[in-house]
């Protein structure tokens, strides 16, 4: 019986529950907040600018390095087996 007494003590508890309103301006700060836009200065927008174009370059030298060594490779590898052969045509 002590279970059932505290299962509706606490269920009662739901029905002492008073609702609050919110404050009168509390909604148009709110909005206020959301739509207020932060502007970002122009120094940290060329900076942004200036590293995209920096990390792009790099990335390019780097693959044309890359292709430049496979070509010598492989050019390498063509006159090696055209030496050893004196044939033009593969088999």
């Amino acid at each position: 019986m002590e279970k059932d007494k505290w299962i509706e003590e606490v269920m009662d508890t739901a029905n002492q529950i008073v609702e609050v309103a919110p404050a009168d301006g509390l909604y148009f700060q709110i909005q206020q907040k959301l739509n207020a836009k932060k502007k970002v200065r122009k120094e940290v927008l060329w900076l942004a600018a200036a590293s995209i174009v920096i990390l792009a370059s790099i990335n390019i030298k780097v693959i044309y390095s890359d292709l430049q060594v496979e070509h010598e490779i492989e050019e390498t590898a063509l006159v090696a087996s055209v030496s050893d052969s004196n044939q033009f045509y593969f088999r």
